[in-house]
């Protein structure tokens, strides 16, 4: 199995989207985020202004197993991002399994009030490619472009779920949203999102299907405080059926 950047930056920028919160500008306990009486949309916007606006660089692996632990692919990867540019931009460079050599490169960016550019670069001329449909998986794991442009997070049809609140995968208290994509898209008429009431990241997601089922998964395992910001350390997504997942493990980050 082939693992490109591709796959990469769509994990890289929703983990960080979801999962960075700074720790003294957030409510401390359940009181105070009830009495914040957010509506469903409130809280899915609430979830964009964790993204850090200072330019930084990330380090990681991504790991793609069968079920069964057995390593299909692994790949060292550098992600750079200023999401305090105009417009916010992100770049992503993936290196030989040594860590050493640039392999491939690609570049975000999200133009105000317009969905997110992807411009992709292969081999080492650094040839452009043509970006593929938002909803597709890439090269064979477990994530895809709608990650990379995190566009669920500005869509504006959103509402509580059936059951509004409940616990993420890992047991966080989250409340419960169904965000439905403003135009249509291939294999998914909606996700639903678990955002924490304290923290107010997202938790978990699931892809689902025109049937309402869903067909794909994210969930954080394990965040970790680091210059009072609470940030990802390791987060999966699976293709629900396909035998295999796809893990983030992000070991570094700091000013570039």
């Amino acid at each position: 199995m082939k693992i490109t950047h591709r796959g990469i930056i769509i994990f890289c920028s929703l983990a960080l989207a979801s999962a960075f919160a700074a720790s003294d500008s957030r409510p401390t306990n359940e009181q105070a985020v009830v009495e914040e009486n957010l509506t469903a949309g409130q809280v899915l916007a609430a979830c964009t202004k964790l993204i850090p606006t200072e330019p930084l660089l990330l380090k990681g692996t991504l790991t793609v197993r069968k079920l069964r632990g057995i390593v299909l692919a692994e790949q060292p990867f550098k992600l750079m991002l200023d999401w305090g540019a105009k417009p916010p931009s992100a770049e992503c460079l993936l290196l030989d399994p040594q860590g050493t050599s640039l392999v491939e490169r690609a570049v975000m960016t999200r133009p105000a009030g317009r969905p997110a550019q992807i411009k992709l670069y292969s081999g080492p001329e650094q040839k452009p490619e043509e970006a593929p449909s938002s909803a597709s998986r890439i090269r064979g794991t477990d994530m895809t472009w709608m990650d990379l442009t995190l566009d669920f997070l500005w869509w504006k049809d959103v509402r509580f779920d059936d059951i509004p609140r409940g616990d993420s995968h890992n047991g966080r208290d989250c409340d419960i949203l169904v965000a439905v994509p403003p135009g249509p898209i291939p294999g998914c008429s909606a996700v639903r999102v678990w955002v924490d009431r304290q923290l107010r990241c997202v938790m978990q997601a699931e892809q689902l299907d025109p049937q309402g089922n869903p067909v794909r998964k994210m969930w954080v395992q394990r965040v970790k405080k680091m210059d009072d910001r609470w940030m990802i350390r390791d987060m999966e997504i699976e293709t629900l059926n396909s035998g295999h997942r796809t893990q983030l493990f992000v070991d570094d980050i700091a000013a570039p």
